[in-house]
């Protein structure tokens, strides 16, 4: 009997030995991870992941290394993360340029559709903000005044082409007007075409409502209405474009995403540790205290959030003469 028992434990024994390197081999993870930016380092993209990547290696227990990679309005970033291996160990940021880059340069054949979305966690959305100068103060009047005196509006934020003045475009088309209505000053960014505005040079400006705050608390500007499904909180005040009958959302964004094929089981521990990090008190300061709004779709949602975004921010570049 005592041998019989000796025997069955030295089996036990060997088989929880032969089962442990194939256990460890399934732990994930068990070494470092990569985050790719493809955006500067020091920028608010870059200092985003950071901030999140900080807090997902407390719940993951391995360090994350975020690499900028960047270059070609951000497609240099995306396509090596649609290249990189499968198994989890690398993701990286989605913005908003993943979904018009390719309308505008042929080259560039990333988009959504490389991805397996994980969380959106940030939305921006543009605003109608127009010079507190300007003859008129309302949204309809603004609208009429176009409609009377195309070309005559200046209007700014960014380069051509990029978001805002794609935003710009889109909102005129859902009003009902040509995306030629409003006369468009390209700038360096937000600020250089806020600071225009305060010296006459811009009529009125669709950047988001953290980039327009200063003006709208000096009031050198008025917000008249947020592109977005809600009201801004810090500005309860300015209604939403579909409260006034533009039923139009549009805006920067960013997200998380992996390479096509990672197993479903890394893709929700990834999942988790992201919803975790969004949900500390502490990245809740950071981005209010940058001005970045929180807008989360995770999964499919979020794919079906990209794929509306290259929709619409493609059909508006055709418009605007400015996809090849």
């Amino acid at each position: 009997m005592k041998k019989t028992l000796m025997a069955a434990a030295a089996a036990a024994v060997l088989t929880v030995a032969s089962l442990a390197p194939a256990q460890a081999a399934d732990k994930y993870p068990t070494h470092a991870l990569t985050l790719i930016c493809s955006w500067g380092a020091g920028g608010g993209s870059d200092a985003q992941v950071r901030f999140i990547a900080g807090l997902m290696e407390k719940d993951l227990g391995q360090p994350i290394k975020v690499v900028n990679k960047t270059g070609g309005g951000g497609a240099v970033g995306w396509s090596a993360l649609a290249r990189s291996k499968a198994d989890g160990y690398t993701f990286g940021q989605l913005t908003a340029e993943l979904a018009m880059d390719h309308w505008i340069t042929p080259e560039v054949t990333v988009s959504y559709k490389d991805f397996d979305p994980l969380l959106l966690m940030n939305e921006d959305p543009a605003t109608v903000t127009i010079s507190a100068t300007a003859p008129y103060k309302t949204y309809d009047e603004f609208i009429k005044y176009l409609k009377d005196n195309p070309g005559k509006v200046r209007g700014g934020a960014t380069s051509v082409g990029g978001i805002w003045h794609v935003a710009m475009g889109l909102w005129l088309q859902a009003v009902g007007l040509p995306v030629d209505a409003i006369t468009y000053i390209p700038t360096s960014g937000s600020a250089e075409a806020y600071k225009e505005m305060a010296a006459g040079g811009i009529d009125s400006c669709f950047t988001s409502v953290a980039d327009s705050a200063t003006m709208y608390k000096t009031g050198k500007a008025i917000g008249l209405a947020v592109m977005s499904d809600q009201r801004d909180p810090k500005f309860p005040d300015i209604p939403t474009a579909k409260e006034l009958g533009s039923d139009i959302q549009v805006g920067t964004w960013r997200g998380l995403g992996l390479p096509k094929g990672v197993p479903a089981e890394r893709r929700e521990i990834l999942l988790n540790a992201i919803k975790k990090a969004i949900e500390d008190p502490s990245y809740k300061k950071f981005m209010a205290d940058r001005g970045f709004g929180i807008k989360v779709l995770e999964g499919e949602d979020f794919a079906k959030y990209m794929e509306k975004s290259d929709t619409d921010l493609g059909a508006t570049l055709k418009a605007l003469g400015l996809a090849k």
